[in-house]
């Protein structure tokens, strides 16, 4: 049987259309689906800072919604919200002063010392650009408006003025502004002199001033930090830069101002607020970049001075060992800061009776925070480190099982394995039959992939 069809019954016009209409469908969803897969592999903060230079409402509204789309408490969410630059200082003066200072001793200089001169001027001008294009990052609702910014001519003072802008209707207003300069800039530049070129004149002196007047209502006051906390801030970076520094010694290196002002026993007073650690009146204090990193910091620690072991009981013990005044207060800190373990301080240790001082971990739930948070820092001891997650989990979750106490022999023997493996004195494997050939067998026993997926069914359950 053939199956006749007549030219009069195909419409080929409609079926073309619906063949392009299916094809501009596919073509929309593949770049859907990329643009998906595009967001999808960038950095979370990466796409949280893009996101954050369109918001322009109250600064604690943004703050909230941060909290919100990442699932973070509000303090963590407030980390999101750059801090303005320090300004750069040379000898307490600024940038723009010394230049000045520069510019008057370079009229009395001649031939090649001239040329130096101006060369450090022009090295100055460009750090001081740089600093304030990064004061301009910093203000994360101008950032789409940089160019306009640039066309106030700012300076310092200025931004700081930006940055102290928190509620959302004046945030508007200013954009508002900059956009009408930006477009009045642009119709200028386009028309030749008469009315209409007059007009965008007007249009663009007048945005100008309006944002003027609202930075001049902003007083020098409120953006300036108040002394005692300029003070605080000297303070904290005399002693990173001289760690076991007395009060009286930071107190003869203060600037005349402040040294007239204080006396050591003040400066002690102040240094219990900006919680700086006393180890016989030497002061001791974790640098920001330190406490910013504190995990990575503690790994390396781990790594070069600490253990990860399991004892006789299979019990998991991870320790840290210092010796000397800086080692005391730098484990006094940290106790402080990572906000567990127990603290062992000025244990005397061998013939000398030396002071010796360790931070060590004992529950499992310690340790568990500990590990989550250090094992992607560690290098030395981070097979050590997943072999006592496995455990921990065994414990907590498996100990009923049948396999669990030969596991656990397993990890025991794998940790004493990793710890000894280089050592010359071979006691410590051979007092529990540890041979390198069994050593693969207990990797290969690994019960990690399981437990992780018996804990992923219970929880969808």
């Amino acid at each position: 049987m053939e199956l006749i069809i007549s030219k009069d019954e195909i419409n080929t016009e409609e079926l073309r259309r619906k063949l392009e209409e299916l094809e501009e469908a596919k073509r929309i969803k593949d770049e859907k689906e990329e643009s998906l897969r595009a967001v999808a592999n960038k950095d979370p903060n990466e796409v949280m800072m893009s996101w954050l230079q369109y918001q322009c409402h109250d600064e604690m509204q943004v703050i909230k919604d941060i909290s919100n789309n990442l699932k973070i408490n509000f303090t963590d969410a407030k980390q999101y919200i750059s801090k303005m630059p320090e300004e750069l200082m040379i000898e307490e003066k600024t940038i723009p002063d010394v230049v000045k200072e520069l510019r008057y001793m370079r009229r009395t200089l001649k031939g090649k010392t001239r040329e130096k001169m101006a060369s450090t001027i022009n090295h100055l001008i460009k750090a001081y650009s740089e600093h304030l294009d990064n004061s301009l990052d910093s203000i994360y609702w101008l950032r789409p408006f940089k160019k306009s910014v640039r066309m106030l001519t700012p300076d310092i003072k200025m931004m700081k003025k930006f940055h102290h802008i928190k509620d959302g209707e004046t945030r508007q207003v200013i954009i508002d502004n900059l956009v009408k300069m930006w477009e009045a800039n642009l119709q200028k530049s386009s028309l030749e002199y008469g009315e209409e070129y007059n007009t965008a004149i007007i249009k663009f002196k007048s945005s100008k001033k309006n944002i003027k007047s609202i930075l001049k209502e902003i007083s020098h006051q409120s953006i300036r930090k108040p002394r005692q906390e300029v003070l605080e801030d000297m303070l904290v970076k005399t002693i990173c830069d001289n760690p076991g520094i007395t009060s009286n010694t930071i107190h003869s290196l203060l600037p005349s101002s402040y040294h007239r002002s204080t006396t050591p026993q003040t400066i002690s007073k102040m240094l219990k607020r900006v919680q700086a650690i006393n180890v016989g009146g030497e002061y001791y204090i974790l640098s920001d970049a330190i406490r910013k990193d504190l995990y990575s910091y503690v790994a390396g620690f781990i790594d070069s001075d600490g253990y990860i072991t399991m004892d006789s009981k299979y019990a998991p013990r991870v320790g840290m060992i210092a010796t000397g005044d800086r080692g005391k207060a730098f484990f006094k800190e940290m106790e402080n800061q990572l906000k567990i373990g127990r603290l062992h301080l000025d244990q005397k240790v061998g013939e000398n009776n030396r002071s010796q001082h360790r931070l060590n971990f004992y529950s499992q739930g310690d340790i568990s925070k500990l590990l989550d948070k250090t094992i992607p820092h560690l290098r030395m001891k981070k097979e050590q480190g997943k072999l006592i997650q496995e455990a921990i989990m065994i414990k907590q979750n498996f100990s009923k099982e049948d396999w669990a106490k030969p596991r656990l022999e397993e990890i025991f023997k794998l940790i004493k394995w990793e710890n000894w493996k280089d050592a010359a004195n071979k006691v410590e494997l051979q007092k529990y039959n540890i041979q390198e050939e069994d050593i693969i067998k207990y990797r290969e026993n690994s019960r990690w992939a399981y437990m992780n997926a018996v804990d992923t069914i219970s929880k969808e359950e």
